[in-house]
């Protein structure tokens, strides 16, 4: 039944990925149809993120009252409704509405289904798993191009979105026997051990190594995130790239990612989390120096590449691990503040390195991910040191 459920959630993940890209890649179509200004994007935008942040930080009170399988099936649900109400959105006012649900949806499931998996699979699945969620937001933009035919075509890409959720929800639904079974050979298995219970905020960030790990997981989102968003800016409008080109090579970023995480769900079976986080902040080392040669631009997409790489075990690894630092009874409550840290700086680093870069060059893209892919070091072994004496203290 483990194998089965185990299945089902490959398709959740799809499942996630899915509506990321829509607002990006219909926004052109979206504004004209609805006669709004191009950058009313980041308010949209802005709305699903900040009800993203909401939902992941109650996540904890969910599952404790509703099982991880429950707020799974009520999530899809929120996102449902929010992809409908997009698709029939006569106005702006109601579109940004339409953002509440989808971002309420999108949060709680990320932060359930993630704990859910590394408490219960091994780390090759999780790394797996935030794979195929690339492969959604990849058919993503996909399924949208092909509606926009004419400008009113978003309005069918978000309800071609909406029906595919459904179907996957349905699936989630009717497998309810599946979740109930191989939840019972889960409890069965780690019989004896104390369950997950759901903290306050307070007494989560009190925990030891908390606080340096929200830190160093904040960091390697702005890395992530501020990478992908000004790289293409970076090529255009400092050393004169070609758009498309540049476009090109920002899909490869993606690539990298993705195949970072293949491998590293195969290197997960002889290589522990802690020294795969240190082997992609390594590789991303790598990637970061060779972007700052450009003198030749030939050489920043495979700098790109090899961030991407680099970013690939990182996510999945700091997931998976958090059980095993912080205990499985923290671990809901610990991911749940990591995924709302992650919208946060969303919505902070990466908008805000925009403005400088404007202001100054996009060349120190590379400097900036150096920066902070420093401070992500630090903390990150900082939280190594004090789980570490924190065992050792449990032990004594």
């Amino acid at each position: 039944m483990a194998i089965l459920l185990l299945i089902i959630i490959y398709i959740v993940f799809i499942s996630l990925g899915l509506p990321d890209s829509l607002v990006s890649a219909t926004w052109p179509a979206v504004s004209q149809s609805l006669g709004i200004s191009e950058d009313f994007q980041g308010i949209l935008t802005f709305t699903i993120s900040l009800c993203t942040i909401i939902s992941s930080f109650l996540t904890p009170f969910l599952v404790k009252h509703l099982k991880a399988k429950g707020v799974i099936i009520l999530s899809i649900l929120f996102t449902c409704v929010g992809l409908i109400c997009i698709s029939y959105s006569p106005n702006f006012v109601c579109l940004v509405l339409s953002g509440i649900p989808l971002g309420l949806g999108a949060g709680a499931i990320d932060s359930a289904l993630n704990n859910y998996v590394a408490l219960n699979y091994k780390a090759i699945h999780l790394n797996w798993l935030h794979a195929f969620w690339g492969i959604g937001a990849s058919i993503s933009p996909l399924i949208c191009g092909a509606f926009l035919t004419d400008i009113n075509g978003w309005r069918n890409a978000a309800l071609c979105l909406a029906i595919i959720q459904s179907f996957i929800r349905l699936l989630c639904v009717i497998s309810i026997k599946v979740w109930n079974k191989a939840e019972l050979q889960f409890e069965k298995r780690d019989e004896g051990e104390k369950v997950s219970e759901s903290k306050g905020f307070l007494k989560t960030l009190r925990i030891a190594g908390v606080v340096p790990a929200l830190i160093g997981f904040f960091c390697y989102i702005a890395i992530e995130q501020t990478t992908a968003l000004w790289f293409s800016s970076m090529c255009v409008f400092e050393l004169g790239v070609n758009e498309d080109l540049a476009a090109t090579w920002t899909s490869l970023f993606y690539f990298g990612i993705m195949g970072g995480r293949i491998l590293s769900g195969l290197f997960s079976l002889k290589i522990n989390d802690k020294n795969l986080i240190r082997i992609g902040q390594g590789v991303i080392l790598v990637g970061a120096i060779l972007m700052c040669l450009t003198f030749n631009v030939y050489i920043l997409p495979v700098g790109l590449v090899i961030i991407g790489l680099g970013c690939g075990p990182v996510y999945p690894s700091i997931i998976h691990s958090t059980p095993t630092r912080f205990g499985k009874t923290n671990s809901q409550s610990v991911i749940s503040i990591q995924m709302g840290c992650s919208y946060i700086a969303n919505v902070t680093i990466a908008p805000f390195f925009g403005i400088i870069g404007k202001n100054t060059t996009f060349l120190i893209l590379p400097y900036v991910v150096l920066g902070i892919l420093i401070i992500f070091f630090l903390t990150n072994e900082l939280v190594n040191r004090l789980v570490k004496k924190n065992q050792v203290e449990q032990n004594v």
